[in-house]
């Protein structure tokens, strides 16, 4: 099976929504799903399986020097395949070539184990829990994972110590 990762187009948002319902217990609303495309449409990217999208991540750039995965989900009738890991890899070599970012975080629920066995494979770690994170009251992880080289850091960080130190002025 062929699956292509590429950045979501209009008329792939309305699959996009539907995904977002069959995944989510609590999905974001189509607003909040454009709006991420919009600020960042290259780190809002799709896996399709011919015209069918079977999976989606958005990812933003964080003032603190990280990238940040908002959300990964992939189709139930296509999971266990690699597309997740396949579409995490992507977001992170988007956000590594197109803003120069080598640190990136996610937030998921304590009790997706399957996602946090994903998530660890590809190199991230628990740093710490945000207590009744999820409408519901369940408590969520923090991960992330710094790809930093030795005195690499990433662009933001840079330009925001920078900006800072200019204001200060």
């Amino acid at each position: 099976m062929e699956i292509v990762v590429e950045e979501a187009r209009d008329e792939d948002m309305e699959q996009v929504f539907e995904l977002e319902e069959k995944c989510f217990k609590y999905p974001y609303p189509p607003q909040l799903l454009a709006m991420l495309r919009a600020l960042y449409p290259e780190l809002f990217l799709v896996a399709k399986h011919g015209n069918r999208v079977v999976g989606y991540v958005s990812a933003v750039v964080r003032s603190d020097g990280y990238g940040h995965i908002v959300s990964i989900c992939v189709d139930p009738e296509y999971r266990r395949q690699g597309i997740g890991k396949k579409l995490m890899e992507s977001v992170e070599a988007r956000m590594r070539s197109k803003f120069g970012l080598c640190r990136y975080r996610l937030e998921v629920r304590v009790s997706n184990e399957p996602a946090i066995r994903l998530y660890k494979s590809l190199g991230y770690r628990i740093v710490g829990v945000l207590r009744s994170y999820y409408p519901d009251g369940e408590d969520g992880y923090v991960m992330v994972k710094d790809v930093c080289q030795q005195g690499e850091r990433s662009s933001c960080a840079q330009i925001s110590s920078s900006s800072s130190s200019s204001e200060a002025g």
